[in-house]
């Protein structure tokens, strides 16, 4: 009597083998795809949590020059107003990909606009945003970032600058 696997049982195994494969690729994407919705959405509230504010109190969360000129010039006092007239947490500084927004204005090319910094943002992501924002090239336009255009990128997974000037 022969020990051993016939044909059969290896094709099985096989194709037990290709479907775990797949089912953790699979799962891969739905994690990568969650990250750069839960990235996007937060990016998008801290913009709205900007002109929650300029609606209520009628100049931008940061804008410290008296009369207000529309250009936010310090973060801290931003994040401080924007929590106190609960629009923003403490946690929502922070990302997903561990990095952190920030809030800066009169910043080149826009000198009269404001932007919403985003450190630690994989090259991947920074041109999904770009594209979903903007006009999917990192150097023009509303959104940018650094790390040349998508195309030229070593690796994907760099860590890059986000720049929005979101009201514009």
């Amino acid at each position: 009597m022969n020990k051993g696997f016939t044909l059969l049982e290896l094709a099985i195994v096989l194709v037990i083998i290709g479907i775990l494969m797949g089912a953790v690729l699979r799962g891969k994407e739905l994690i990568k795809s969650a990250k750069e919705k839960n990235f996007f959405s937060k990016l998008q509230m801290v913009a709205s949590a900007q002109l929650t504010y300029l609606e209520r109190m009628g100049r931008y969360a940061g804008d410290t020059s008296d009369p207000p000129d529309g250009i936010i010039d310090d973060n801290d006092k931003a994040w401080d107003e924007l929590e106190k007239q609960q629009l923003v947490q403490d946690n929502d500084k922070r990302h997903i990909f561990n990095g952190e927004f920030s809030f800066e204005g009169g910043a080149s090319p826009y000198q009269n606009y404001n932007r919403i910094v985003a450190t630690r943002v994989p090259a991947w992501v920074a041109q999904s945003i770009d594209q979903k924002i903007d006009d999917g090239n990192a150097q023009k336009g509303n959104v940018r970032w650094q790390g040349g255009n998508y195309d030229s990128v070593s690796d994907v997974n760099n860590a890059n600058t986000l720049y929005w000037w979101f009201d514009r």
